[in-house]
């Protein structure tokens, strides 16, 4: 438990005292306009609670007074959301924090409570399931869990409201139990499953309680599969490749282990502390930097590089100290991490076709595409590949769409993973451009390799087949087409500061960054247009190996 409180007070330090007391002044003079002031606010809070960072006792207090004044009454003096249906779940945590810590006087934590209780919902959140209840977005489930978190507390008792919300929410998870957003973006799925998971570990026992339990068990194998075998959630839709992502990855886990151990399968609860931990591991070494950033590159952070505009540094980078808490208050530190058995190492895995993703591994090599992406952020096709060990954006860790919905570098000259590319009368056309249908057509496994095979069409007419193979040392992509043929691939040149060492020649490239090597190889010809294209972790050339009928390319990290 101990980790969780030291990562969070990590994060704080993101932040300097100035940073801290200009955007209190703010908040003073506007009011609160956005969570992210009542986040910090609450890390802050916490910390201080447990005895980390006490020398800002008195900022924090000054603070949570604006916080528990301002929130009752935010939303109807800004005119408009100003994101409480995220805020009084962490307020009121915090003040469960301080008040057990004893580190304040009564008087100051009932006046919190006393301001808090001034809360009515149906003029508070943003997100107000209609009754009977309909299908609304995922702001409603964090409505639910603030309110049931202060019906935890003792500060309201708002069940209906609660009931209502829940309802809403109940229409929107498919059949593995994995909850749809607009577009399916894989955050709004694990982050709006966290809410609905705290909302059950802090009490809920209404109507719904079975159903969401029925929807974790639906959806338990599924969250080991789609971590990378470097400790990372998917990549796809909106608020990815952000430190936070992580965080709350570890938090739904550690719900997970909680979950399981209270079913009496201690193995299972074990599997679960497992990913938590892997997914923490990942963040530890970002935020043990000098110059701590909010996001997976290395750019100045007041660029707003890879963001997009909600996602600026005061709102997300304390994020991650948030849900890092939410792992806390969840954990048990009697569940002893257990690596899962040999099913969850080698595998291939699909999500139903609303989130349309199909994961591989085997042992230390992992893999991921999207058959259907959302060219808002992603483009359909190979867009992950990472290796334990090994630093993920050496090869790739999400593709690059055309017209990104968040800041780069440069607009990019079109959409890139790694695909194939077919010829069509005179030009070539390639699976990341959106316009084929990818149809899994085989899949195995074997103790020596993972293996699929897609079928490949352009309106029910077949082009090619493109098939992955993972064994120990590498990963093997093959195109087969009655027509010439390429594998399109991206060669990493900057994450914002570093620059990497390319070697080239015409059957291998090379890519030296970090102290590791991204390889790429063919027994065909590699050729380059050299033009830039970037995601949210950097710069990427493109690059494709090209045959007659066949082409193969070799990826070793």
């Amino acid at each position: 438990m101990k980790t969780y409180l030291g990562l969070m007070e990590k994060v704080l330090d993101a932040y300097t005292l100035e940073h801290i007391r200009s955007y209190t002044k703010s908040v003073e003079e506007n009011m609160i306009e956005e969570h992210g002031f009542p986040r910090l606010c609450a890390n802050i809070g916490i910390l201080v609670s447990n005895g980390r960072k006490t020398e800002l006792k008195d900022d924090f207090i000054r603070m949570m007074d604006l916080c528990c004044s301002q929130i009752p009454f935010a939303k109807a003096k800004n005119g408009r959301h100003v994101g409480n249906d995220f805020s009084v779940k962490e307020i009121v945590l915090c003040l469960l924090e301080a008040e057990k810590s004893g580190m304040f006087d009564k008087d100051l934590t009932d006046k919190w409570r006393n301001d808090l209780a001034k809360i009515n919902p149906y003029k508070t959140y943003s997100e107000i399931a209609p009754v009977p209840a309909a299908p609304v977005g995922n702001w409603a489930e964090f409505a639910a869990v603030s309110e049931q978190l202060r019906k935890y507390a003792g500060i309201g008792d708002e069940s209906e409201f609660i009931e209502n919300q829940t309802a809403s929410q109940m229409f929107s998870y498919d059949k593995n139990g994995m909850y749809r957003d607009p577009n399916e973006p894989i955050v709004y799925d694990l982050v709006t499953r966290l809410q609905a998971a705290a909302k059950l570990y802090f009490g809920y026992n209404g109507k719904y309680r079975t159903e969401l339990e029925e929807n974790f068990l639906r959806s338990a194998d599924l969250t080991l599969f789609m971590q990378s075998s470097t400790g990372e959630i998917p990549y796809g839709g909106r608020s990815n490749q952000f430190l936070h992502n992580e965080a709350f990855y570890a938090a739904l886990c550690e719900f997970y282990a909680d979950f399981f151990k209270k079913r009496g399968d201690m193995e299972k609860a074990g599997w679960y502390k497992y990913a938590a931990k892997k997914a923490v591991d990942y963040i530890i070494p970002w935020l043990e930097r000098e110059k701590i950033t909010h996001i997976k590159n290395n750019y100045p952070t007041d660029s707003g590089y890879g963001c997009e505009g909600y996602a600026y540094f005061d709102k997300y980078m304390v994020t991650t100290g948030s849900w890092l808490y939410l792992a806390y208050a969840m954990c048990d530190d009697t569940i002893e991490a257990v690596e899962p058995p040999a099913k969850y190492r080698n595998f291939v895995a699909e999500t139903s076709e609303h989130f349309h993703k199909v994961f591989l591994r085997y042992g230390d090599l992992y893999a991921e595409y999207d058959t259907n992406a959302d060219y808002h952020y992603d483009a359909t096709g190979l867009g992950r590949i990472h290796k334990r060990g090994v630093p993920s954006v050496i090869c790739l860790s999400t593709p690059i769409t055309a017209h990104p919905n968040y800041k780069t570098e440069n607009e990019n000259p079109g959409n890139l993973s790694i695909c194939a590319g077919v010829k069509i009368n005179d030009g070539f056309i390639y699976g990341c451009d959106g316009n084929i249908t990818y149809n899994l057509a085989n899949k195995h496994l074997t103790d020596k390799y993972a293996y699929i095979e897609f079928e490949c069409s352009q309106n029910g007419q077949y082009l090619y087949t493109e098939i992955c193979k993972i064994c120990d040392n590498g990963i093997e992509i093959t195109v087969k087409s009655d027509t010439e043929c390429r594998i399109l691939f991206p060669v990493f040149f900057t994450d914002g500061a570093t620059k990497t060492d390319i070697t080239e020649s015409s059957h291998k490239i090379t890519i030296s960054c970090y102290g590791y090597n991204c390889i790429y190889s063919t027994d065909s010809e590699i050729n380059t247009e050299r033009k830039e294209y970037y995601n949210r972790n950097g710069g990427y050339y493109a690059y494709y190996a090209c045959g007659n009928n066949s082409v193969s390319l070799k990826i070793t990290l």
